[in-house]
């Protein structure tokens, strides 16, 4: 089962994470239980208000936002799940949030003399990879402004992303108050130990050994099957992406390349050189080398 191809379209697969954490049957009280881990609260599914507000498409292509919850029209909270650490998270939930925004309000009453009340957002990573981080760091956005090394400049914008790291021995404080995470943390691992073990279907064999762990039982045991696809897809995903990244290096480099082959035909027929033998030493095409004439 584990060798056969995922057909399904990865752009509208949701991880493991998201699918736990923001659109499972018990999605309610796994968030519920994280957002009071965040924040010390201690609020219950039965008297809050949940809202998911993700955007379906953001971005580009493949990029989507992972969770994003409305909690009692108040605050908005953004968690992406990552397993590298990426400086530009600011800019990206910055695009991310103002989209939402867009979505809530009404373009009309942008332009009216009544404040409109926003939700306040707070945003956060769910770091899972190795790089040796604190438990929890932050990202700016104000990183990225090229002013940045002024002195006493005043902020006129600022984004700050909660980093935390949860695949740890020492881990955010977020994972021992939040019992859910802590069961999701626990299965990474547990997969992790099977792959390392060389196990034959080691995904299948991290679910089995889960569920007798009493590991994210009763969701492993409702959507076993399920789950092992979401998984399958998430690590075809990554190699995925890595392909791609390498693929995008090769076309810079061959990009690279034809820029450098175009300025010496140009060189060559500044020189008087005939455009035949510029094309032969350039290894252009002659209607290419004919057209810089």
């Amino acid at each position: 089962m584990e060798n056969q191809t995922t057909t399904e379209n990865r752009k509208h697969k949701d991880s493991l994470f998201v699918d736990y954490f923001s659109k499972d049957r018990d999605w309610k009280q796994h968030f519920l239980s994280l957002y009071n881990a965040l924040h010390g609260t201690n609020l219950q599914v039965e008297t809050t208000k949940l809202e998911r507000v993700n955007l379906e498409q953001v971005l580009y292509m493949d990029y989507y936002n992972d969770i994003a919850v409305m909690v009692n029209d108040q605050f908005i909270l953004m968690i992406e799940h990552q397993s590298t650490i990426n400086p530009n998270m600011p800019l990206r939930l910055l695009e991310y949030v103002t989209r939402i925004y867009g979505n809530k309000v009404d373009s009309k009453t942008k332009f009216s003399n009544q404040l409109i009340t926003l939700a306040k957002p707070e945003f956060f990573v769910f770091y899972t990879g190795k790089e040796n981080i604190p438990p929890e760091s932050y990202l700016y956005l104000s990183d990225a402004f090229k002013l940045n090394h002024v002195p006493n400049l005043e902020l006129t914008l600022e984004l700050k992303v909660k980093v935390c790291k949860i695949k740890s021995e020492t881990p955010s404080p977020v994972v021992q108050n939040c019992p859910y995470l802590e069961q999701y943390v626990q299965f990474l691992n547990l997969i992790d130990k099977t792959k390392a073990d060389g196990q034959a279907q080691p995904l299948t064999r991290a679910i089995r050994e889960a569920v007798r762990g009493n590991i994210l039982k009763d969701y492993l045991e409702r959507k076993g099957g399920e789950v092992l696809s979401i998984l399958m897809t998430e690590y075809d995903y990554a190699t995925d992406i890595a392909v791609k990244q390498e693929e995008a290096y090769a076309i810079g480099l061959e990009r690279g390349a034809y820029e450098k082959a175009l300025e010496t035909a140009k060189l060559l027929l500044n020189y008087g050189d005939p455009p035949e033998k510029v094309a032969i030493c350039t290894n252009l095409p002659l209607d290419v080398v004919q057209g810089l004439l």
